[in-house]
């Protein structure tokens, strides 16, 4: 599901969700969205099936895990310019901010959660 991979710069994380993934490398995050479940979600007439975002980890100001509907849950970051939280699940998980995350393992996202959250307590190097 996730994995830390060494560059030579250092270790870029990774945590692969459902229909898309989330790489911190540094103090950079990128979200993707894409393949299969892109196809899926464009066919239905619905925006956000294909996603590459790449955010400065000083640049978010929060971090939001939520469980709408059924067993999915998706994890959400704000940051200047990012989609606001619409109240609708549907809309939220699919918004360009949003990945939804695994069915069965989901430690790599928490993971990259941290990591963020060492990088804005102690500062980022640039």
């Amino acid at each position: 599901m996730g994995a830390a991979v060494d560059k030579g710069e250092g270790a870029v994380m990774v945590a692969r969700g459902f229909g898309g993934y989330l790489e911190l490398e540094g103090n950079r995050l990128r979200i993707l969205r894409g393949g299969w479940f892109g196809y899926l979600i464009t066919l239905f007439g619905l925006e956000g099936g294909f996603v590459e975002r790449t955010v400065r980890v000083d640049q978010i100001s929060s971090i939001e895990l939520d469980v709408p509907m059924m067993f999915f849950r998706y994890i959400r970051f704000s940051y200047p310019g990012s989609p606001a939280m619409t109240g609708n699940n549907l809309a939220d998980m699919l918004a360009e901010n949003a990945v939804i995350m695994s069915l069965v393992d989901n430690r790599p996202f928490f993971r990259i959660v941290e990591r963020i959250e060492e990088l804005m307590d102690h500062g980022i190097p640039r």
